[in-house]
This record gives C-alpha cells, structure tokens and sequence, in this order.
C-alpha cells in the first residue's frame, strides 16, 4: 500500500509538472501572438515565440541574409523576438543612432556580451549602456585620437608594417588574413599595451589571441575552457598595464595614458579598468581592420580594371607620404568606403531599447522598452 501511495505521489507531482510546463508554454504562445503590442509587425511566428529563432540563425551564420529576405517580402519593420523589432529605413536609422543616441540607450543584454565577463568588474569601454559614461570616455579619449595623435601613431606601425612587406616579399604564398591579423594585432598590441605580439616574426597567434579566440567558440568548447581561457585572457592584460605603469620612463604615445595622470590612474579608473579598455581596443580594432584589408584585396583581385587605376594613383605617391596624403587619394578612399559597404567588418546588429515613454517615428508608434535592431547589409543594399 504504502508502495502505491508513493508511487501516486511521484506520478501526481510527474503530472503537475507536465500540466504546469503546457500552461506556461501555452500563456507564453498566447501573450506573444495574441496580446503583445508588437503583435501587429510581420515576421515569423517562430521569431515572435522564443529567442531561439535568433540564436539559431547567429550560429548558423545567415541571420543577415535571413532578415534581409524578411525586410524583402514585408517591408520597413519586421518582428524577429518576442520583444525585438528589425527595420531597414534610413530615416528610423538616423532617429534612433544618429539624433536619437541619449534616448534609445544601447540594449544591456546584449552589450553585457560583448567583454563577456565573469560579474560586474568587467563592464568597461565597450559595454558601456549609460549615454553620461559614453560621453565622458569619448571626451577623455579625443585628445589620443585626433588627427594630430593618429599620425604620431605612424611612426610606432611603419616598422611593423615594414616586417609584414619583408614576409611577403619572401615568401611565395601567404593567408593574406591571417597575416593581415597579425599586422593589427602587432600594431594595437604596441598601441594599447606598449608591447607588440610579434606575431608577424613568429608566424603563430600569441596565446592571448587564441585564448579569447576560443572563449567565444560556441561548439565543442566546454564552460570550463572559456572560463579558464578568458581568466588568462584578462590575467595577460592587467599584466602588461601593471608592466606599463611600472617603468620609469614608458615608451610615449599610448592609449593608456589617457587614463593616467602623473603616471598614476587618473580617479576613477583603476588598472583593471585600463586593461580592460586596452583589451577593447585590441579585439575592436584588429579584427574589423584584417577583414577589411582581405576583402579590398579580394574585391582589386576581382576587379583588374579598378586594380591598374589604383596602381596609378599610388604610382604618383611619394615614399614618404603620410597617413593624411593616403587618406586624400580618391580612388584609394572609394575602394576602402565600397568594400566597407558591401563587407562591414561587424555585421551584427547594435540593438536599442525604444525610452520609457514610447517613440512615434515615419508613422509608425512603438511600445516602451522594444529592442531595435538595424543590419548593415539592409542599408548598404537596395530591397529589390
């Protein structure tokens, strides 16, 4: 008896169970489709259900090209979450990442992301969401970024850039990205932490690269890996600021002296801080520039014609131009500004979240605290 009881129990509490996973599988179909107020924007029924939809198509590599045949056959706006709205206008673009930047704030659940950390200590630079903090660490980080400051930076990459010409002039074949790679990472590596990876000598990834590398692979990398890999990761760059801030007399034209004052951070920043923005930099900027140097070299491959004018064109430049001469040549910053149009580096979309008070834009109102996304292939593309 006491054996059947206990069985009636289990398969009660088996029952319960199942009918409390129906319900709230079967409110969560209903609230999305029948009662959310985005209930009105085309998109797959799927995509308004879970979050599954996006995830899906991210590791599957096509969500842009997905998104892109939705804005095709629906128009302008296009449901793809439960609470995530795409859309393809210019206007709308320039309302909310252009006007709009201290209203629609930059989506916390997806820039928590971005430095993926392991609690709160991580958020940094590049996962900034108050506007305020936004404007404030532009503001700091001008004066290293001017026009004036980028061409003192020359002087540090031509050497490097020079190793890059060596190798190719010595070797027949070469991974012109993995190469180009290891170009940037050199370069931002000596810009950010003073200290190049001299990858280009070595012809391998330093083990900072391939530990962040493979904290963010999603298949066949176990939790355990990626928490140890990203643990190195920081560990190396809070290494190399403490190195930095050690030396008497620090190689100059840094971006972390932008955080300092009298070689000491200034207050607030902390050297963790300063090894986080340095890591920022490294994983913005050497990944964007690589596949851009590959596709311009992919696209002049593809287009002789556009090939033999721009051999012209740089046939006239002297050896010694600098930066701002290159940057002045026609042809050269329309072959740059095309492979950017048709290749965007990062072709993710930067989500927003419409204000508390809603949003009224070409027409059409938003609810409070919708997520907006924009790709760069829908603007860059006509939808034919």
């Amino acid at each position: 008896m006491q054996a059947a009881h206990e069985l009636s129990q289990v398969q009660l509490l088996s029952v319960s169970i199942v009918a409390l996973g129906f319900l709230y599988v079967s409110w969560t179909v209903t609230r999305n489709l029948l009662f959310s107020p985005l209930r009105r924007f085309p998109g797959p029924k799927i995509a308004a259900l879970t979050r599954w939809w996006d995830i899906y198509h991210t590791v599957k590599c096509d969500k842009f090209k997905v998104i892109h045949e939705l804005h095709r056959k629906h128009g302008p706006v296009v449901r793809v979450g439960p609470n995530h709205l795409s859309f393809s206008s210019p206007e709308t673009f320039r309302q909310v990442y252009v006007k709009g930047c201290a209203t629609f704030l930059k989506d916390r659940d997806f820039y928590a992301n971005i430095q993926p950390g392991l609690g709160p200590k991580y958020s940094g630079l590049f996962n900034y969401t108050n506007h305020q903090q936004s404007i404030d660490e532009r503001k700091l980080l001008q004066a290293k970024l001017s026009p004036s400051a980028l061409r003192q930076y020359e002087l540090r990459f031509l050497p490097i850039l020079d190793t890059l010409v060596a190798i190719m002039k010595d070797k027949a074949e070469l991974d012109l990205f993995a190469y180009f790679k290891f170009l940037m990472l050199d370069a931002i590596g000596d810009l950010a932490f003073n200290q190049s990876f001299h990858q280009l000598e070595s012809g391998e990834e330093h083990q900072y690269v391939i530990d962040f590398n493979n904290a963010f692979t999603l298949i066949g990398l176990s939790l355990k890996d990626a928490y140890y890999g990203l643990q190195r990761v920081f560990k190396y760059a809070q290494t190399r600021v403490d190195a930095f801030l050690s030396e008497e007399k620090p190689k100059p034209g840094t971006l972390m002296e932008a955080y300092l004052e009298n070689g000491k951070p200034k207050p607030p920043y902390t050297p963790w801080y300063i090894a986080l923005s340095g890591h920022g930099f490294i994983v913005a900027g050497s990944e964007s520039t690589s596949i851009t140097l590959t596709y311009v070299v992919w696209l002049l491959i593809k287009h002789l014609d556009i090939q033999r004018r721009l051999r012209l064109e740089l046939k006239n430049v002297p050896p010694d131009a600098t930066g701002a001469h290159l940057a002045s040549l026609p042809l050269l910053d329309a072959v740059i500004k095309e492979t950017l149009r048709i290749y965007p580096p990062a072709p993710s979309a930067m989500p927003r979240v419409v204000p508390s008070r809603g949003a009224e834009m070409e027409g059409i109102n938003y609810p409070p605290n919708v997520r907006f996304q924009l790709l760069h292939r829908i603007l860059n593309f006509r939808l034919r």
